[in-house]
């Protein structure tokens, strides 16, 4: 028996902190089309259940659009049990609106409450799973792990939306304290919360596991997303990762030292890029590193505009810290001598860090020579 164990797809994110109006629509479309595309995955893969362990939603409100299309995923595929259980960015609207909609939930979409709830998930090929979850509150998280009574005989996987952590603290909710859930007969602990894959041995017996959510929205979410794909057999559980996402978010960095221009700049990104097997269909966030020249002028929006066409979305960081010779401005009159002359006075009296003076002599340099402004 197949099953997959995904989380964290924030259907309806506004999506507009990096985006415009348009491409945050077409991203969030994209989360919808990854959701309906895993399901159709899965479906080929002979796949009988789906774990969706919490924020399947990012908002109070679903859109009729997100409701509709998730209704009718689970409506298209009868066969594959979908076992829902609701995160912090969950809420009760989708569950009432289809119900408003259509009198009724669809059969083989199971639900948990905030007490531990039980399904047998039984496969074709006669394997056999005992699924238990409970949606955790700041009421019954220190009870959980107390009343979590499993058939040890079975094969048992947990379902939980929460941070883990070694140990619950008094005033904790939707935390999960994994040293508490070790040697309980799990099998398979499988979570929600937390953006990032991750699978973990929990004791002997088990393993805990992170989905991490289908695509990536921020540059806190970079590299490959997706969700993991169990098979059940033999009395046990093998869990694998497959990657999924349509876009990936990406961290560039690019060692501008020996660049002067913006153009060169740009040729070292996108050198780099190749290096790095970045996709156009990527979303980067391109960190300028090094020590050039101060006569180096970095123009980051100049350089997003030019890479524009290089990848999906991109944003430039500049956190280059200029190489400073102070020997080569001693004898130097001018207003530039004197001010990096002055800087270092005050690095020397430990009045300043060395990373302090460098963007101090980098933007003042700059603003000496009249490519900066004051605001």
């Amino acid at each position: 028996m197949k099953i997959i164990h995904t989380a964290d797809v924030h259907l309806d994110s506004k999506l507009k902190r990096h985006l415009d109006d348009r491409r945050a629509k077409q991203r969030r479309d994209e989360l919808l089309l990854s959701f309906q595309k895993m399901v159709q995955y899965g479906d080929k893969q002979g796949v009988e259940a789906i774990l969706i362990a919490g924020d399947l939603f990012d908002v109070a409100k679903v859109s009729a659009t997100a409701r509709n299309a998730v209704l009718a995923v689970f409506e298209d595929h009868p066969w594959i049990t979908f076992y829902y259980l609701r995160g912090n960015h969950d809420a009760d609207s989708f569950l009432q609106d289809v119900l408003d909609k259509v009198g009724k939930l669809p059969k083989n979409l199971k639900l948990f409450q905030d007490e531990w709830t039980s399904y047998e998930q039984k496969g074709t090929d006669g394997t056999s799973v005992v699924i238990t979850g409970a949606e955790m509150t700041a009421e019954n998280n220190k009870k959980l792990v107390a009343s979590l009574l499993l058939d040890q005989a079975k094969l048992n996987i947990v379902m939980l939306h929460g941070q883990e952590t070694e140990t619950a603290g008094k005033k904790d909710a939707e935390v999960i304290p994994l040293r508490e859930y070790k040697n309980r007969g799990i099998d398979y602990l499988a979570l929600g919360h937390v953006h990032a894959p991750k699978l973990e041995k929990l004791d002997a017996r088990g393993v805990y596991a992170y989905s991490g959510c289908l695509e990536g929205r921020g540059f806190d979410e970079c590299g490959p997303r997706g969700f993991y794909l169990l098979n059940v057999a033999g009395g046990c559980i093998d869990a694998e990762f497959v990657p999924f996402c349509k876009r990936m978010m990406r961290e560039l960095a690019v060692d501008a030292s020996d660049a002067v221009t913006s153009d060169e700049a740009i040729a070292l990104t996108r050198a780099a890029g190749v290096y790095s097997d970045v996709s156009q269909e990527d979303m980067v966030k391109v960190i300028l590193t090094g020590e050039p020249s101060l006569d180096a002028e970095f123009d980051e929006k100049y350089i997003e505009k030019v890479l524009e066409e290089d990848f999906y979305f991109v944003k430039v960081v500049n956190k280059t810290q200029p190489k400073v010779d102070y020997d080569g401005f001693a004898l130097d009159v001018s207003l530039k001598g004197e001010f990096v002359r002055r800087v270092k006075d005050a690095v020397q009296a430990w009045e300043l860090s060395e990373d302090e003076a460098a963007e101090m002599i980098r933007l003042g340099v700059r603003l000496l020579s009249g490519e900066e402004k004051l605001s």
